[in-house]
């Protein structure tokens, strides 16, 4: 129990000395604070602006044609002709014959060829030739069968009345022979009868002028059946000549059915002949192309026997010699094209933002077909320099293509730039040729773009310092696009207008007061020539 109250009486002064300094605090009167002041500090500063800039890089390389010729031999013999200037460093001029094979086996194989060609072209037109006979031997025989159908059918229109009337005869004679019995009847019944009456007569039973008239009938009937086997006897003459005449036209539609069958088998042979013309023809017309075929390459293999240079070169190496002999695919010599040289540049990858800029923020399409285009679309511009030999061995160049890889070590990608006509111009003291080996330096320069470009000196670790509308320090952090040299090309972070400042400021403090004062940097001028530069290297 006493420990509790001991307890709490310590509580108690502890609470009583609380409220007693709080009370104190309030009743305490402020302090007073003196205003400390800093004086502007005094800083050079530029405009930010927008001014057209030439991105630029250089790289180094050595010289090498743009073109190496490695001549080889496309057939085989003596080489009978080799041009005087053939040697290692010797100039041959483009259309110049350098080296000639002995040609008179190939004119030879040539002639034989064509003779072939001759024969076989004369081979397919005279097969042309009997094909159109056959096919008029064809149109005589298909006009023949149809005359010889229409015969047939006339024969066998004028057939059907003779037959007809061969009918009405045979019906005519078959009635004349049934009268002719009736009638031979009748007369033996009237010969009978006159018989009877006769006897009737002698014996004086009947008159005689009864028997006369009996005899009479009998005589009648007498002369009707004779007229009547006259008339049969007439009638089966003209049924034989009849008959004659039906044998007759029968005979002819034979010998027409005959004649038509002649013809169709004539029509059917010649139909048959006339097909195997198209298998003949696409023999002959293939043994044509194959001679044809030798003939051009008797005539390429006969060309081929002249080696002629194909543009302005310098000779490299030779390896023919005259009276030598070269096997189909030996090397003849070797040869740069004096026309034109190219020069592999390696440059770092750090150094192609600059050069790309034009195409910033552009989706791409690229393939290997486009390439071309795509440089074309940078307009890059570039220049040769002899690198040791001041400023007056510069040749204008054009950027040909990129390289299909980057160093992994280097961290480059080659850059090829050509240049045409390096021997023009020559100066051999201070602008020598362009010769194979040499080392020089190639600037690569980009269009003028508009752009903020400050000095480098103002960028620090990736901020720069601007004075603000109160002209007071502010610190803002910016995108730096590409670096070049000791200009900085920025992306983000700036506006036109505003004042960067270009000195170091020591201590660095946000808000400090700066007295400004306008300067033009040196990249400002560079900037604003820019234009200008870059359209004198494109001309």
């Amino acid at each position: 129990m006493k420990i509790i109250r001991n307890l709490f009486l310590f509580l108690l002064m502890i609470a009583i000395g609380v409220g007693v300094f709080i009370m104190m605090q309030k009743n305490r009167a402020p302090l007073k604070h003196e205003s400390a002041s800093m004086k502007p500090r005094p800083v050079e500063v530029m405009t930010v602006a927008r001014l057209p800039f030439t991105a630029s890089a250089v790289a180094y390389g050595n010289v090498k044609p743009a073109e190496i010729l490695q001549m080889r031999s496309e057939v085989s013999g003596k080489i009978s002709y080799v041009h005087p200037n053939l040697k290692k460093g010797g100039s041959i001029e483009a259309g110049q014959v350098v080296v000639r094979i002995d040609p008179e086996d190939y004119k030879t194989s040539l002639v034989q060829s064509q003779a072939d060609l001759a024969a076989s072209q004369s081979q397919l037109a005279q097969l042309d030739q009997e094909e159109r006979n056959l096919q008029q031997s064809l149109k005589v025989a298909q006009q023949n069968l149809r005359v010889a159908q229409a015969n047939l059918q006339n024969v066998k229109r004028q057939d059907a009345p003779v037959r007809q009337n061969t009918d009405h005869i045979q019906r005519n004679l078959n009635l004349s022979r049934e009268n002719l019995k009736i009638t031979q009847q009748n007369l033996a019944l009237a010969r009978k009868e006159y018989k009877r009456v006769k006897t009737l007569a002698d014996r004086r039973l009947i008159p005689l002028n009864q028997a006369d008239s009996q005899q009479q009938q009998v005589l009648q009937l007498q002369q009707q059946v004779v007229q009547q086997q006259q008339n049969i006897v007439q009638m089966e003459q003209q049924l034989t000549q009849q008959d004659q005449s039906v044998a007759k036209q029968d005979q002819s539609v034979l010998q027409q059915q005959q004649a038509i069958l002649q013809q169709q088998q004539q029509v059917t042979e010649l139909e048959g002949q006339l097909k195997t013309f198209a298998s003949r023809r696409a023999n002959a017309e293939a043994q044509l192309r194959r001679i044809q075929q030798q003939v051009r390459n008797q005539q390429t293999n006969l060309g081929r026997t002249e080696i002629v240079m194909p543009f302005d070169a310098r000779i490299s190496s030779v390896e023919a010699k005259k009276e030598g002999f070269v096997g189909v695919g030996g090397l003849l010599f070797e040869a740069d094209n004096t026309n034109g040289v190219e020069i592999r540049a390696e440059l770092p990858v750090a150094h192609l933002r600059g050069l790309l800029a034009k195409l910033d923020g552009e989706h791409l399409n690229f393939t290997v077909a486009k390439a071309a285009e795509l440089i074309k679309q940078l307009d890059l511009s570039a220049e040769v320099r002899l690198v040791g030999s001041g400023e007056q061995a510069v040749w204008k160049a054009r950027v040909a293509r990129l390289s299909d890889e980057i160093d992994p070590v280097k961290r480059t990608m080659g850059v090829v730039v050509a240049v045409d006509n390096p021997y023009k111009d020559v100066v051999l003291s201070t602008r020598p040729p362009l010769f194979k080996g040499m080392y020089v330096e190639v600037h690569l320069s980009a269009p003028p773009l508009e752009e903020i470009v400050i000095p480098r000196s103002s960028v620090h670790q990736g901020r720069v310092y601007l004075v603000n509308e109160a002209n007071k320090l502010e610190i803002r952090p910016i995108d730096i696009q590409y670096q070049e040299g000791e200009q900085v090309v920025v992306g983000n972070g700036l506006n036109t207008g505003e004042q960067l400042v270009l000195n170091d400021l020591i201590p660095v403090i946000p808000g400090m007061p700066l007295a400004p004062q306008t300067h033009l940097p040196h990249v400002n001028r560079k900037a604003e020539s820019a234009v200008a530069t870059h359209k004198n290297e494109k001309e």
